[in-house]
């Protein structure tokens, strides 16, 4: 009896969309490896705070952050459009794609990857957890932290791009010893391909959040109290 191909077997669209979410959840080693730097990060700031605030720029997570308002006498259409997509759209857009690029050089080039993501990112953050605690005390620089949501896209997208760095060379170096382009195409396409859109996807978050939400999370800890809709109608400079 004729066993049906796979190909002719039909993949139900919940399961595709299970199957897409789950891939979001990084491997085993590259999480181990965040978590390794995080801390080493962390320590680094312990035992020597003056070169670890010399080595790392603490951004709008540790500077003081400045905002300039012209609150709007009406909101319109027009309004809304120039404020919300034209300038706090082209900003996170900024980010996104200069994030995407970096990214994409960390995969193909392998070497960017440590001092980019491994010190620049996750040593960075262990750093800034630490400054953040002495500054705030545990609990408001935890929440400071953390509560700034567009580093956890942030760092999940960078952990996948350790993914996607070792499963594209990994298949390329298998084809190699196999001398099989189908094998490598295959690969490509089931395993790293989606890799790369799920980082894209983060990034996409990671810079909506940061524009649309972390910006003004550090400004009302650090500020006196003003409501999310009353900051982005009337903010048109941040700087820090």
């Amino acid at each position: 009896m004729k066993m049906p191909s796979w190909k002719n077997v039909p993949i139900r669209p919940g399961k595709r969309i299970k199957s897409f979410i789950i891939g979001f959840r990084p491997s085993k080693y590259s999480s181990i490896i965040f978590v390794i730097f995080f801390i080493g990060g962390f320590l680094f700031a312990f035992m020597d705070p003056a070169k670890a605030q010399s080595t790392f720029d603490g951004g709008f997570l540790l500077n003081h952050l400045t905002a300039q308002f012209i609150p709007p006498n009406e909101i319109s259409f027009q309004y809304f459009m120039d404020q919300f997509v034209f300038f706090l759209g082209k900003v996170s857009w900024g980010i996104f794609s200069n994030n995407l690029v970096v990214s994409l050089e960390c995969i193909f080039s392998g070497f960017l990857i440590i001092p980019v993501i491994l010190i620049n990112l996750f040593g960075f953050l262990g750093s800034v957890f630490y400054f953040l605690i002495t500054k705030f005390g545990a609990f408001k620089g935890f929440i400071f932290l953390f509560g700034s949501f567009h580093l956890v896209f942030e760092v999940g997208a960078a952990i996948l791009v350790i993914d996607a760095f070792i499963t594209f060379y990994g298949t390329l170096i298998d084809s190699l010893r196999q001398r099989s382009l189908k094998r490598f195409k295959h690969r490509i396409w089931n395993e790293f391909i989606p890799l790369v859109l799920r980082i894209i996807i983060l990034l996409a978050i990671a810079a909506i959040l940061e524009v649309f939400w972390s910006t003004w999370w550090v400004y009302i800890l650090t500020h006196p109290y003003i409501s999310w809709i009353d900051f982005y109608t009337g903010v048109y400079s941040c700087v820090f």
